[in-house]
């Protein structure tokens, strides 16, 4: 993509902005990626436990308390 991205080349200029375009695409992905799905991941598992841990007698959808405990 840089080749395309600089323009190099006949009719070099009319494909630059679709190679800048894709680089910049998949850097805003791959940031995205690696930190904004985490950390929403990791604000939602924290609230859900912390909703779990507020309201001890309300069981949650899907969730089962059978594996709390630890069982010999």
């Amino acid at each position: 993509m840089a080749p395309m991205a600089l323009g190099l080349g006949d009719g070099g200029e009319q494909n630059a902005p679709l190679g800048r375009a894709v680089i910049g695409g998949l850097l805003v992905a791959t940031l995205a990626t690696l930190f904004f799905v985490p950390a929403f991941f990791s604000l939602v598992h924290g609230w859900l436990e912390g909703r779990h841990q507020t309201a001890p007698g309300i069981q949650m959808a899907g969730v089962s308390d059978e594996f709390d405990e630890v069982s010999e």
